[in-house]
């Protein structure tokens, strides 16, 4: 038998499970592995949001706006895995319960990772260079505080 990747790729795992001779839906093996990693991942996400933000990059802007952008995405992709899963366990006869949309997800998290990855090798030094350049400029120039602009004001009044 000749493997056939559209069809390995495209079949409902009902159509799946009927031609390779079992009684009912194709086994879903990897049900509690997918559920973990999206859980965790959103998880990740949230905690990110809602305490790690402020507890660990306080005074790390460029971390901080690094970690919104890349954790944003991954908490979308991670959000869009649990109604795919879902799919696949209680709607094995339709659309969604495809082996291309889990594929197409992994390819998804696969291209967020090399996309992050490329950006902390060829970026991210040259902007920390960058920033701890502006930090260092910045010790040397004086600010002005906003009670000696009145002063200035009224001197020039009279």
């Amino acid at each position: 038998m000749q493997f056939n990747l559209y069809h390995w790729l495209f079949d409902d795992p009902y159509t799946a499970g009927t031609g390779a001779g079992l009684s009912g839906p194709e086994p879903f093996r990897l049900l509690w592995p997918w559920l973990i990693c999206s859980c965790v991942g959103l998880l990740i996400a949230f905690y990110y949001a809602v305490e790690g933000r402020k507890r660990f990059f306080k005074d790390k802007p460029l971390e901080k706006y690094m970690l919104d952008r890349y954790l944003g995405w991954f908490a979308v992709i991670c959000f869009i895995a649990l109604p795919l899963i879902f799919a696949r366990v209680q709607l094995y006869q339709y659309f969604f319960a495809w082996r291309f949309w889990r594929i197409l997800l992994l390819l998804g998290l696969l291209a967020w990772g090399i996309h992050w990855l490329v950006y902390l090798v060829r970026k991210y030094p040259a902007e920390r260079a960058n920033s701890k350049a502006w930090d260092n400029r910045q010790k040397y120039i004086r600010t002005s505080s906003k009670r000696s602009g009145k002063r200035k004001a009224k001197a020039g009044a009279r």
